[in-house]
């Protein structure tokens, strides 16, 4: 299982050393096993991170609601924390690592210019439930709280809050099930269409793209960046919704467009492959069309 998950532990040590040091100038290790290898441990090390993080959330919820826990609940908070901070230092090492083989798997494999479709986050993933829990947890955790100091609360209050609490988790869920009808990111001939964020980046606009983003807010995180050619020119044409308005205001002029891998279901590399295909391809018809 170890070697299905992680056949990055199946090389040699000198060679994982070497690839990561590779991988910290941001190039490639030339083996192409080494680079496969890192891959397919990114999604090893994905399903490992989702199985500690629900064990986290589990006994940490159970521990908010409980008064007196039983010394191996407390034992085991403390092993499953321990090794989500593992995991999670564990999968941003593979991250780094493996986008670092990306353009070398580019180069090995050149990609077509195809349409490719990448989906939010599932619903009953980790990552989901707790955006949609954490709102009536809190109001839960505050109530317990209070009854613990000492504090008798009206019944009335009681009620409100309980109802406030299911309230919040039943638009929440109503709100992601809504998102999720639509994909987080499409390529394609045509351009690039981020659908929940309501953006449309048609090539002649982009002028790069990459795996990170070189600018100060997207600073460490991976996944498909576009540089735009003219963001003081493309922003304005943006459509902003009231409530992302409200949120959080009007988006300033950024120079990159980014995509984070963590925030879709399927990997990225398959829709940054592609959108170097199509910007390729867009680029070339340009210049023959001028020529």
């Amino acid at each position: 299982m170890t070697a299905m998950w992680f056949p990055w532990l199946s090389l040699p040590g000198p060679v994982r050393r070497e690839a990561w040091r590779l991988a910290q100038a941001d190039l490639s290790h030339p083996d192409p096993a080494v680079q496969d290898a890192a891959q397919a441990s990114l999604l090893g090390m994905r399903r490992a991170v989702r199985a500690v993080g629900f064990a986290f959330f589990g006994i940490w919820v159970y521990r908010g609601m409980v008064d007196r826990l039983p010394e191996a609940v407390s034992l085991a908070g403390l092993v499953v924390s321990g090794l989500m901070m593992m995991t999670s230092a564990r999968h941003e090492h593979m991250r780094q690592l493996a986008v670092a083989q990306w353009p070398a798997l580019v180069a090995r494999r050149p990609g077509m210019a195809q349409a490719v479709r990448l989906r939010l986050p599932v619903l009953w993933g980790l990552q989901s439930i707790a955006a949609v829990a954490a709102a009536p947890l809190v109001i839960i955790w505050v109530l317990v709280w209070i009854r613990r100091r000492g504090h008798e609360l009206d019944q009335v209050v009681l009620v409100a809050c309980a109802s406030a609490a299911v309230l919040i988790l039943l638009v929440g869920l109503a709100v992601a099930h809504r998102r999720r009808a639509r994909p987080a990111l499409e390529v394609d001939r045509a351009g690039v269409r981020l659908p929940v964020r309501g953006l449309v980046l048609p090539w002649d606009q982009v002028a790069e793209v990459a795996a990170r983003a070189a600018d100060r807010k997207s600073d460490g995180r991976v996944g498909l960046a576009l540089r735009l050619r003219d963001p003081q020119a493309f922003w304005p044409t943006q459509t902003v919704t009231w409530w992302r308005r409200l949120l959080w205001g009007r988006p300033g002029p950024r120079a990159w467009v980014f995509v984070s891998d963590i925030g879709v279901r399927e990997p990225v590399f398959p829709a940054y492959q592609a959108a170097l295909a199509c910007h390729a391809a867009h680029r070339a018809a340009t210049e023959s069309s001028t020529r």
